[in-house]
């Protein structure tokens, strides 16, 4: 999630850059997968991938996959784009019910975008996000454990949100089983209560609690934390949050190539983040409940995103 900008600092300021390769990279050979993406298919799609591609090759931008990992499942991912000519940053939010075929997974649960790192690592689901996104380059990994994500809000002394109902769920199947509460109004959540802020979807039935209404609601409330915790990372707290990250990190960024974005991203401000999320809509058809992308509005963010509008 906001592991970028933890990681660039990571960098510049720790002591540690003689271990950056060797212990930051991921530990998996899987074979790459296999995508068959509709692409929406019109007249004018030659036309606009074509206008995509030139801008793609013009560009000097470097782009992400962020994941944050809930064990051999990517609970959340997003897409980064960092512009260092222009000192911004892009995101688009992937839910993870994202419809998308991959050769030779053909449950109902496999054809989830999130069931992609489970099968193929960190690695693999950078070709998936790829052949999502009409081919445009999808450089490095970033991935983050929840238990990173409690750690570094607790070394940034919480992130602040508003919460304008109370949230009430329980889920006795996890494993430990899991329990959330909130009340309304304005909170400072730390550790595990930062973790289940991110988790919540639906209330319990009859409760008449806070409902997200699946993934879509849930993905917001995260862009909304990202941007507070962003916003409190931009400061003193800055070496604390690093110290924490270290150790919940795992990237394919080299050394070097991180070390120059790290620079590049000097004076990126809060207000430069934009964070969108995949256009589409969920749908239920007889396999179950699945996300599916607009091919030609995803197509029309990604020409945005690359023209700098």
């Amino acid at each position: 999630m906001f592991a970028i900008t933890f990681l660039v600092f990571v960098i510049v300021f720790s002591g540690l850059a003689w271990s950056f390769d060797k212990y930051m990279r991921e530990n998996n050979s899987s074979e790459p997968p296999v995508v068959v993406i509709d692409d929406g298919n019109n007249e004018n799609n030659g036309v606009e991938q074509d206008k995509l591609m030139g801008l793609v090759k013009d560009s000097k931008r470097v782009n992400f996959v962020v994941l944050g990992l809930d064990g051999p499942r990517s609970d959340t991912m997003i897409f980064m784009s960092f512009d260092p000519k222009g000192k911004s940053l892009d995101a688009i939010s992937i839910p993870r019910d994202t419809y998308l075929v991959r050769k030779g997974y053909n449950r109902a649960d496999q054809k989830k975008i999130n069931a992609a790192y489970g099968a193929h690592g960190a690695e693999g689901v950078k070709t998936v996000v790829s052949s999502l996104l009409f081919n445009v380059p999808v450089d490095y990994y970033v991935t983050l454990t929840y238990k990173g994500v409690a750690d570094i809000t607790n070394s940034i002394g919480g992130v602040p949100v508003y919460i304008p109902k109370k949230m009430e769920y329980d889920d006795e199947y996890q494993d430990p089983p899991l329990h959330i509460r909130f009340e309304p109004g304005d909170h400072v959540l730390k550790g595990e209560k930062s973790v289940e802020f991110l988790r919540y979807r639906q209330p319990n039935k009859g409760s008449g609690a806070l409902d997200r209404y699946g993934d879509l609601g849930r993905v917001k409330a995260q862009q909304e934390f990202i941007k507070s915790a962003m916003q409190k990372v931009m400061g003193p707290k800055l070496p604390n949050a690093i110290g924490s990250a270290f150790k919940h990190v795992k990237t394919d960024i080299p050394l070097q190539t991180a070390m120059k974005h790290a620079l590049s991203a000097i004076g990126l401000k809060v207000e430069d983040i934009n964070i969108s999320t995949l256009p589409g809509e969920p749908r239920r058809i007889k396999m179950g409940d699945f996300f599916f992308h607009d091919p030609k509005a995803t197509r029309e963010l990604l020409i945005k995103i690359y023209s700098n509008e």
